[in-house]
């Protein structure tokens, strides 16, 4: 795999954090994994399992950019000098394996959870989760998916031991789990699977996943529930530095509930179950759960009311806790729901969540994440999710959200809205799912978005402003595209300027439009966006800019105005660019036609990023996205150079990203803080 790496001086190296990084192990031509370099020393988690975060870090002053709003919450970076000299490019360090490309067509096998790098506690139970595919399934009972063969099963190893198989779950398909009830010895160890398709040569997982398992922790208080829990009057729930074993009962409160719920620096497991929640409290006191640990234990429903703040700082979420996964239902598996009509402070900052999905409902004004990496939340497992309903004015900031999806489970959604406008969603890395942005409703800027199953985004609300984000595809073509931003329920006034959007050329294969406009959808401006590595269009009227899969042509036009965009797309022989009409006048007369000359050799396939040091923190937020910064980078001579549209501003270059005169809405990659 080509990779660019750049001298750099020791102060530059030393603004990324990456002193001492040594390349990744290549990815050889036939999908297997070489033996990597020596991995870049990224620092040593804490010996207690702990994440190194700033404890403090939540409580920076932050000032909201956005127009009309008073809140404090979003800090701007500073404009840069005159000229922007290019960032260096420096491959990412790494200590588990490189994950090559997912290939749905033949067979293949995978570790879905735990991630990399994940920690548990002795004696807890252990859930591990496999992916597979079998192209010969279709021959298997029932003669439509959920297959059923009956040669065909998931073997689980654990440090090169057989610890049990799993068979085809009649109910789910490509569900594939083992449950470990007394857990793992505390050590190192390594999961690998096996997978025996349906009349064929069983086949090795891509990668080993690599987990440490710690002693019990020793607290202060141990509590042994021996019946439920319900709360009254203003009786407070006060576990702090406890090790809290539920043994299936449940903590509840009875109506009118006002007390505090504090849950602070402790271990929380056995609670409830996998169909029963482990805390379901209503509330109007104020509830504080900070630098805690949820593991094997039952989903929180927290409903806080009256004016009291809601607090979720610094938890871990294990991906052991009980989720059950329907594989055809994507509402299934929340693992913290919260709602109320609180008009308090609220704030979800520096959690790690393994699995499930995070729901907030009828509750406006929430702080997501932050502008240091230590206040950004981490999501990485299955149905990892971020759904927001009837949830206006959030800010979701610096969050790394990957929803592990590899096809099979439906309806996979990651930043999910319904019902929910206003939102500021910014330097967030968004990665995987059929969906990764759903229904956005809001300002969308300075992300980054790593693959799609069918569509980058789908759906919008109108005035949506979706502007200096990146979408690239770093795995094979997963199911059938629809429009790497697809449109549909009658949007308006949407723009979608200045966006990078690099589907992955010939691994991607990416056949569907840039943009898929609907009939009543209607854009103020697509303008200064660089579209790269497309496939020809297999549908439609065969152009990147186009009406929907039903539509020959368009009566009417749907964009006011299109401009200053570049286009390279070696791969699209047979597809032109806007489909005639649907730009009024004449669309792209300052448009760019040759290669970008991005800094770094893109498109990067696979994915280069450690996850497992994501989730442990020692390789932040900030530095994914200045990483992709330097990747897309225009490099001396591209044509993107201080080429888009002067309206703008002097030095306003087409794409995410901008090299030459600086401009003030050049930020991506540029404004996260570490820790």
């Amino acid at each position: 795999m080509n990779k660019t790496t750049n001298l750099v001086i020791a102060s530059a190296i030393l603004a990324l954090g990456l002193v001492g990084c040594e390349q990744h192990g290549a990815v050889s031509t036939d999908g297997d994994v070489e033996a990597p370099d020596k991995p870049g020393d990224a620092g040593p988690p804490r010996e207690d399992g702990a994440m190194q975060v700033d404890a403090n870090a939540v409580d920076a002053p932050l000032v909201d950019a956005r127009p009309g709003v008073d809140a404090p919450l979003v800090v701007d970076a500073p404009i840069d000098a005159a000229i922007d000299a290019p960032p260096p490019i420096v491959t990412p360090p790494s200590s588990s394996p490189v994950e090559p490309v997912w290939q749905p067509t033949r067979v293949s096998a995978r570790i879905k959870s735990p991630g990399q790098r994940m920690r548990f506690t002795a004696g807890l139970p252990i859930r591990i989760l496999a992916d597979a595919t079998d192209p010969n399934a279709y021959q298997c009972p029932p003669g439509h998916p959920p297959y059923v063969c009956p040669d065909s099963f998931m073997t689980f190893y654990v440090d090169g031991a057989v610890v049990g198989t799993a068979p085809p779950d009649p109910a789910n398909f490509n569900l594939w789990e083992l449950r470990l009830p007394n857990g793992l010895p505390v050590g190192d160890h390594v999961i690998t699977v096996r997978f025996t398709p349906h009349n064929a040569t069983s086949v090795a997982g891509l990668v080993p996943v690599y987990i440490k398992v710690d002693p019990v922790p020793t607290k202060a208080t141990t509590i042994n529930l021996t019946s439920n829990i319900v709360l009254s009057g203003n009786t407070e729930l006060n576990w702090t530095n406890a090790l809290v074993r539920g043994n299936g009962y449940r903590v509840t409160a009875a109506s009118g509930y006002a007390g505090r719920v504090v849950i602070n620096n402790s271990l929380v497991t056995g609670l409830g179950g996998y169909d029963q929640l482990g805390i379901d409290v209503t509330t109007s006191g104020p509830v504080d759960i900070t630098d805690s640990t949820f593991e094997a234990t039952g989903a929180v429903r927290l409903v806080v009311n009256g004016t009291s703040p809601i607090s979720l700082v610094h938890n871990e979420l294990r991906s052991t806790n009980y989720v059950t996964y329907v594989s055809a239902d994507p509402n299934k598996s929340p693992i913290l729901d919260l709602s109320g009509n609180t008009a308090g402070l609220k704030r979800m900052q520096g959690n790690n969540v393994g699995a499930g999905i995070v729901k907030i409902s009828n509750m406006s004004g929430w702080q997501i994440g932050g502008l240091r990496d230590s206040q950004g939340n981490v999501f990485v497992g299955p149905r990892c999710v971020l759904q927001l309903d009837a949830a206006p004015d959030a800010v979701i900031q610096g969050n790394y959200l990957h929803h592990d999806y590899y096809g099979g489970f439906s309806q996979g959604f990651n930043l999910h809205f319904t019902r929910s406008s206003n939102a500021l969603a910014e330097h967030n890395v968004i990665r995987d799912s059929s969906w990764p942005v759903q229904s956005f409703g809001g300002e969308l800027r300075y992300n980054l978005l790593i693959n799609s199953g069918h569509d980058f985004m789908r759906g919008a609300q109108s005035q949506a402003r979706i502007h200096h984000n990146i979408f690239v595809h770093a795995q094979s073509i997963q199911s059938g595209y629809d429009g790497a931003i697809f449109l549909y329920g009658g949007e308006q006034g949407v723009t979608f300027d200045n966006n990078t959007i690099d589907v992955g050329g010939a691994t991607g294969r990416y056949d569907a439009p840039a943009l898929a406009l609907g009939s009543s959808v209607s854009l103020a401006s697509v303008r200064n966006n660089v579209f790269s590595q497309f496939s020809s269009v297999s549908w439609g009227n065969r152009a990147l800019v186009a009406g929907a899969r039903t539509e020959a042509s368009v009566a009417g036009s749907r964009i006011a105005k299109a401009d200053y965009n570049a286009w390279y797309n070696p791969l699209a022989t047979n597809t032109g660019r806007y489909m005639p009409g649907i730009v009024a006048g004449t669309p792209g007369a300052h448009d760019v036609g040759t290669d970008p000359m991005f800094a770094g050799a893109v498109p990067q396939v696979p994915y280069l990023i450690d996850e497992g040091m994501v989730w442990l923190r020692t390789y932040g937020i900030s530095q994914v996205l200045a990483y992709y910064r330097a990747l897309y980078t225009p490099r001396t001579g591209s044509p993107l150079i201080d080429a888009g549209d002067s309206a703008d501003g002097a030095g306003n270059d087409i794409g995410a990203v901008g090299a030459g005169t600086a401009h003030a809405a050049d930020k991506f990659g540029k404004v996260m803080q570490a820790n």
